[in-house]
């Protein structure tokens, strides 16, 4: 019995540092949206209309990738000890389970299908924005935005660097990649953002569950 019990302050303890990593994860991942979001709408056609300095100064955070991944050492522990012989509470038992594939299962797919989206992002971001310019704003502000008094800078590279595309290519290119920012960002809205928030409610019910049958806390 203190074995069982002992299991589930580890857990509980692993609960609470998924919750803090998850709420993090929601939290830069709103950030990242809202840069793809400004991204998005500085890419107008034509382009001579297109606010390529407000693109360039968001692109990093645009293409920031955050994913989550939850703490399994309790669960791990309990699965190849056969741990889970000393729980009593069957309903408990279930609901670590149910967790537990949740996680393996609906989370690494879901976050699988999104890599897809990001990596065709990346590679089209590679044919109309140039490398060396982002890699200039990353040494300096790494994924955070380039600040709006930073624009002259920004104006003064993309006056003295110009990519080698026609007019017609550019336009094509360009045009595939809006959509594919567009894109990633709705995958993540209906497949991300439903797997972290059907994640935080099992979490609050499994910590709740186990708090209350344990009397912990």
């Amino acid at each position: 019995h203190q074995r069982e019990k002992q299991y589930m302050i580890t857990l509980l303890e692993d609960l609470e540092a998924d919750t803090l990593l998850l709420h993090a994860t929601m939290k830069e991942w709103g950030e990242v949206n809202k840069s793809i979001d400004s991204v998005a709408d500085a890419i107008i056609f034509p382009l001579s209309k297109a606010d390529m300095a407000k693109a360039y100064r968001h692109i990093n955070e645009a293409l920031n990738y955050w994913s989550f991944t939850y703490n399994d050492r309790t669960i791990a522990q309990l699965k190849n000890s056969g741990g889970f012989r000393l729980i009593r509470n069957k309903k408990v038992a279930n609901e670590i389970i149910a967790y537990d594939q949740f996680n393996n299962d609906a989370v690494k797919g879901i976050a699988t299908l999104h890599s897809h989206f990001y990596e065709n992002a990346t590679l089209l971001r590679s044919k109309v924005f140039l490398e060396d310019i982002i890699t200039e704003f990353f040494n300096a502000y790494h994924y955070d935005p380039v600040p709006y008094a930073a624009t002259p800078w920004v104006d003064s590279l993309l006056n003295q660097k110009r990519s080698p595309l026609t007019d017609s290519n550019q336009i094509i290119a360009m045009f595939e990649f809006k959509n594919a920012i567009i894109a990633l960002k709705r995958d993540y809205v209906g497949n991300m953002w439903w797997g972290y928030t059907m994640q935080e409610k099992m979490i609050n019910e499994l910590i709740k569950l186990i708090s209350s049958e344990y009397h912990l806390k």
